[in-house]
């Protein structure tokens, strides 16, 4: 039919399509474009603290609402030199002027500080005198070491170890820093200095993988690592982690499940009972549907549908959002004004639960269940269908109302993905799950990782197996030899 043929009502009705279709094209391109370079970082109030220190930075849980400020104000404090905390050592040189001071008087001095940095090698050269008695008896002082005919001691294994699972070095750069200043440690020699780490610290990881099946508070998740295995030679393939935290110990265990299949995921929850918060991954579900056990969905997993529709619908969408975001004000407030539970559960009942109520009018008045193709549609049938499940959190006061907490220690991982690209067995892959739980647990109590890899290898020898506990990095560690956290 041609143009001029149409009428005019059915050119606004194709005129209409044309738009909706349109608004389709351009939500999906977002999408894609999201799926490309990652998600953006999304602008709500988190319910985590501002200025939290952690090895892991997760730029979605430190996101806020931006208050306005003064332009010059902030122009200028963004040249403003920070002073330089009290505990870091200092070293003094005395820098006197180029003329003959011994008749003048003194009176006063500039003190500049900077920050300046000394690594270097050093040769631990262990030194036994052997003796013999009267009855011809050899006396010579024990030494267990942990790297027996290796030339890398306990505290640069645990220093190669940090490089590769937190600052995402892998080995072979690190054996060519080395080759730098003239020392040969081969990628082959490193790499058995970390197995060697990994095997000594196996039961602990293990005490740490049956502790947190015990709490009564989970949040879980699962993130992919690329695995080469011999039956797939030439191509990695896409193993998984199953990532469990108990956010009231600050204990994180990732658990190499090799696949994203339920059975595995159910495996590594089996016999957890109690509160379990995770995605809107269906596989979850079974789980939940135990007796015992809780099912809490995120806020913020459904917060991103409403964020991903606004390119389609700005207005509805951005209505969902500030609803949202009122409540992640609320949950900020209570974290800065330091609640307890009890506190942040009838805070909750208060005022939480009239936003949830009116959003949940507003998603019920806008549902359309026909249109299936649509952005904010599909938003709203995705919380409409979780309803229950994002908003149990506010009946106790412990629970979170989203997994940022666990999402933030899952960010190591995909940074390492960049760096190393794949691992190459699934020996490895359970190496990095060991790894990536220790220093996880590290960073949720506030414990230096180094620091603690090389006391924990001081001890681990002659630590009783039924006090492996003891060794896990949560909040009552105690050093062999006392250190300041972070």
């Amino acid at each position: 039919m041609a143009m001029k043929d149409l009428s005019k009502e059915e050119l606004l009705s194709e005129n209409d399509e044309l738009r909706h279709e349109n608004a389709q094209l351009k939500s999906q391109n977002t999408e894609l474009i999201r799926l490309i370079q990652g998600a953006k970082s999304e602008r709500f109030v988190s319910s985590d603290p501002p200025n939290k220190s952690t090895l892991f930075p997760d730029s979605e849980s430190e996101s806020i609402v931006q208050q306005k400020v003064n332009t010059k104000r902030r122009k200028s404090s963004q040249h403003k030199r920070q002073q330089i905390p009290a505990h870091i050592p200092r070293q003094e040189r005395i820098l006197e002027p180029d003329v003959d001071t011994s008749e003048m008087t003194k009176i006063g001095v500039v003190v500049t500080e900077q920050y300046g940095i000394d690594i270097k090698l050093y040769v631990d050269r262990m030194i036994r005198p052997k003796y013999v008695d009267a009855d011809s008896t050899i006396h010579i002082a024990p030494y267990d070491c942990l790297f027996a005919k290796s030339n890398i001691g306990e505290s640069l294994a645990s220093h190669v170890v940090v490089s590769k699972y937190i600052d995402h070095l892998p080995l072979y750069r690190q054996s060519k820093m080395y080759a730098r200043e003239n020392v040969s440690l081969p990628r082959s020699t490193l790499l058995d200095s970390v197995k060697r780490v990994a095997h000594k610290l196996k039961p602990v990881y293990e005490v740490a993988a049956k502790k947190i099946l015990t709490a009564d508070y989970l949040m879980a998740d699962e993130s992919s690592i690329p695995v080469l295995t011999k039956d797939n030679p030439g191509a990695a393939r896409k193993g998984q982690m199953l990532v469990k935290v108990n956010p009231e110990n600050g204990l994180v265990v990732f658990d190499y499940i090799k696949t994203k299949e339920k059975i595995n995921i159910l495996e590594g929850l089996r016999g957890f009972k109690g509160f379990l918060q995770t995605d809107g991954n269906v596989s979850y579900n079974t789980k939940g549907a135990e007796k015992d056990v809780t099912h809490l969905n995120c806020l913020v997993h459904a917060r991103r549908k409403f964020d991903a529709a606004k390119d389609f619908d700005e207005e509805r969408a951005g209505h969902v959002l500030k609803i949202i975001q009122e409540i992640y004000m609320l949950e900020r407030q209570m974290k800065q004004d330091h609640l307890d539970h009890n506190k942040i559960h009838t805070t909750r009942e208060q005022k939480t639960k009239p936003l949830l109520d009116q959003l949940h009018k507003y998603l019920l008045e806008q549902h359309r269940p026909d249109l299936t193709s649509n952005p904010f549609n599909r938003a709203v049938k995705y919380t409409l269908k979780r309803w229950n499940k994002l908003t149990e959190f506010i009946h106790d006061g412990r629970l979170h109302p989203d997994t940022n907490l666990l999402e933030g220690q899952i960010r190591p991982l995909a940074l390492g993905r960049k760096n190393y690209l794949f691992v190459a067995s699934h020996l490895g892959a359970e190496m990095a799950a060991l790894f990536y739980s220790m220093f996880a647990t590290c960073q949720l109590n506030n414990i230096r990782p180094r620091e603690w890899l090389s006391d924990v290898l001081l001890r681990i020898n002659e630590h009783k197996v039924t006090q492996l506990s003891e060794l896990l990095p949560l909040s009552n560690y105690q050093f062999l030899n006392p250190i300041e956290k972070e």
